[in-house]
């Protein structure tokens, strides 16, 4: 948990502006995590204490910063541009404050680090031992997440998220490709035909994964006439895609999984690849992090590592080897 930043004046050259710096930093947090709850936890501050910090800046200011509803906070334009601008302050403050530094300390403190469930972590968890090895005094907290949200709503300095992005206040960078594959045991098709094309799963023994919602992800193809989704009568189902994979090559049925989850089953010929001329578009797993905020050397030790390592994990493309 940060802590509770102090009431410092924010200072010119010359004179003292008529404004709290703890308030401003208040107010960029919350026009960034897009609450006042996101923003007291953050600042161990009561959503009460945010409120009157952004009252105080506004009657400071003299004009109105956010536009407050019962169900959603919005920038004013004056909001916009104050927010723009403090944010870029704040940000060459922290830059300032981290080279002056950097040529007497190593890299150190903790990363904490957004994953979603198994995709995120066969793309960074086999990196660590690496990453630990040069900076020895970086630690690594994990938390196991889908919710781009959390990346404020939990104080995350970083995370990996899987597809497309909504526009958001965040920056991202791609990392990597991951495929999904349809796939069985050779053993499977002593017993049933092999499937010409999608549709003739239904027909087919299957085996589904399911959210912890307890959802089934429907598998997904692409055909001459467009998308496809395919929603197979499940003999088996599980939330765990290793259990999954285990039991395809077992010969329980069809799956639907990622090439990193069954790659080496399809290499040694446990397991034969299936469909491959529907097989969809590769789904993309970019690192974001919120845009306006200082990047401190931890942070950016960690994400530089992750971008330029050239380790090849299995069944991931790293994004310039899929152009």
């Amino acid at each position: 948990m940060k802590k509770r930043f102090e009431g410092t004046r924010l200072m010119s050259r010359t004179h003292e502006l008529p404004i709290s710096e703890a308030d401003a930093r208040v107010f960029v947090t919350v026009a960034d995590a897009g609450s006042f709850t996101a923003a007291a936890a953050l600042h161990a501050m009561t959503p009460s204490a945010v409120s009157k910090a952004i009252g105080r800046l506004e009657s400071d200011l003299g004009v109105q910063l956010l536009a407050r509803t019962t169900r959603a906070l919005h920038l004013t334009e004056e909001g916009m541009a104050f927010h723009e601008r403090c944010a870029r302050a704040f940000d060459l403050l922290a830059e300032a404050a981290e080279e002056a530094g950097a040529g007497t300390r190593a890299v150190a403190g903790t990363v904490r680090v957004g994953l979603p469930p198994l995709f995120g972590t066969f793309l960074v968890v086999p990196l660590l031992p690496a990453l630990l090895a040069r900076h020895p005094k970086l630690r690594i907290e994990i938390v196991s997440t889908m919710r781009l949200s959390d990346i404020f709503d939990l104080g995350l300095d970083v995370a990996i998220a899987v597809g497309a992005l909504p526009d958001s206040s965040l920056v991202a960078r791609p990392l990597g490709y991951g495929q999904f594959v349809t796939v069985a045991a050779p053993a499977c098709f002593k017993e049933m035909s092999r499937p010409s094309r999608p549709e003739e799963l239904l027909e087919h023994r299957c085996m589904a994964y399911t959210r912890p919602d307890g959802r089934e992800d429907p598998w997904n193809f692409k055909a001459s006439e467009g998308p496809l989704q395919i929603e197979p009568r499940a003999a088996v189902r599980s939330d765990d895609m290793h259990h999954l994979a285990t039991m395809a090559v077992a010969g329980l049925g069809i799956a639907h999984l990622p090439m990193f989850v069954v790659g080496e089953h399809l290499a040694n010929g446990r397991l034969e690849r299936l469909l491959q001329d529907f097989e969809p578009a590769p789904k993309l797993a970019s690192l974001v992090y919120p845009a306006s905020r200082a990047m401190p050397r931890r942070v950016r030790a960690f994400i530089d590592f992750l971008l330029s390592n050239e380790q090849q994990l299995a069944g991931v493309t790293r994004p310039e080897a899929a152009r």
